[in-house]
């Protein structure tokens, strides 16, 4: 016991003498979790500028634009024949986009068939896409139930037989977990947790890149020594991101108003496996951190992949064997998926047991490989 308490307490003097690693753990957490809140803070993206490249010039294409144009998602800058002026200003981002409407729209439409009417868009933000195509959608089903008494007059006995016996189906849209519908509201939680893991797994790789093996008293290089030696910076790691845990995961939330149904306690208990697992699984690749600088040009850029593998932004039942293997190694992919479905769900323990024990046995498994990785780090010194 002597020498655990030992190590944690030349862990936390060689923490807080080092300030890069202070730099890490104080401006990268503070900075990481203001930074992504206030980026995404608007939360839903309204008005977009586009064209609409009218060729029927009708009183239908008209009406069409008209509602197309009062939609909250869009804001049509430009009316215009000319597909490629609206090419043009789609290529120097004047618009994020145009639709395209055909010369015979009201002539199709009166005789009851379909429309196709094409949107063009940049690969730059899909979100500007999503904009066009939930504007165009919900003004076609307003120009449709206007112009529905007009078709039938146009139409011929079996095609009237058809539309009378087609019954309507009433779609009421209630978003469960996200009111707001904002892709800020859906993202950052999930985020904020792995921001956790990647500022710890920094952390680790940088103390453990400039380590000598003089720096604890236990220098055997003995498996049970090797198991204290882990164990004690697993302690130290865990006590100082309970604190940044409170902030990405209690404050933060609070500050931006972002989704916070779970219990305290849930998260509590679910965070504890999550953090042990991750310094363990951090403590495991201790012999590739050469320096305390290499892990800088890993580490940082693993946001993307993490956010895919931890099932919530793709669904984990459609994810590839080999893909879905990584999900369950990696700690911060089943803690992700747990804390979304207890703070932003509204779950309790009993929906998130499978992570939970995933996360338990990526606890004994890492301390493991920590404590064999650990020990021959020493042997090799």
């Amino acid at each position: 016991m002597n020498d655990i308490i030992k190590i944690i307490t030349d862990e936390f003097k060689a923490i807080g003498s080092n300030i890069p690693i202070l730099i890490v753990l104080i401006l990268g957490n503070v900075g990481y979790g203001f930074l992504y809140n206030l980026i995404y803070n608007t939360n839903v993206y309204r008005e977009a500028p586009i064209a609409i490249v009218d060729m029927s010039q009708s009183d239908i294409s008209q009406h069409f634009t008209d509602y197309i144009d009062a939609t909250q998602q869009v804001d049509v800058v430009v009316k215009t024949t000319d597909f490629q002026e609206a090419r043009r200003m789609l290529i120097e981002r004047e618009i994020v986009g145009f639709l395209y409407i055909p010369d015979n729209m009201k002539t199709e439409i009166m005789k009851g068939h379909q429309v196709q009417c094409v949107i063009y868009g940049s690969t730059f933000s899909f979100l500007d896409y999503l904009n066009i195509y939930e504007a165009v959608n919900f003004a076609s089903l307003d120009v449709n139930k206007e112009l529905l008494p007009d078709m039938i007059e146009s139409l011929n006995m079996i095609d009237i037989m058809f539309l009378a016996n087609d019954k309507a189906v009433g779609i009421v849209n209630e978003p469960l977990y996200n009111s707001s519908e904002g892709y800020g509201t859906y993202l950052i939680p999930p985020v904020m947790v792995i921001i956790i893991f990647q500022t710890l797994m920094l952390t680790v790789a940088m103390r453990c890149g400039n380590e000598t093996a003089e720096s604890h008293s236990c220098k055997v290089a003995e498996f049970y020594s090797s198991a204290k030696t882990v164990f004690g910076k697993a302690i130290t790691n865990v006590v100082i991101y309970s604190v940044f845990a409170v902030f990405f995961l209690g404050l933060l939330p609070l500050i931006f108003h972002l989704p916070h149904l779970g219990a305290p306690l849930d998260i509590i208990i679910m965070m504890i496996p999550y953090l042990f697992a991750s310094v363990f699984f951090c403590l495991t690749l201790s012999p590739f951190y050469t320096d305390n600088d290499m892990p800088l040009f890993i580490i940082v850029f693993m946001s993307v992949p993490l956010v895919f593998l931890s099932g919530v932004s793709y669904p984990l039942e459609l994810m590839p064997w080999h893909w879905k293997i990584f999900h369950y190694l990696i700690p911060v992919a089943p803690a992700t998926l747990a804390f979304v479905k207890l703070d932003c769900m509204g779950g309790n323990l009993s929906n998130i047991r499978p992570e939970m024990i995933n996360l338990y046995l990526q606890c004994l498994a890492y301390f493991i490989t920590a404590t064999i990785a650990w020990n021959i780090k020493l042997k090799q010194k």
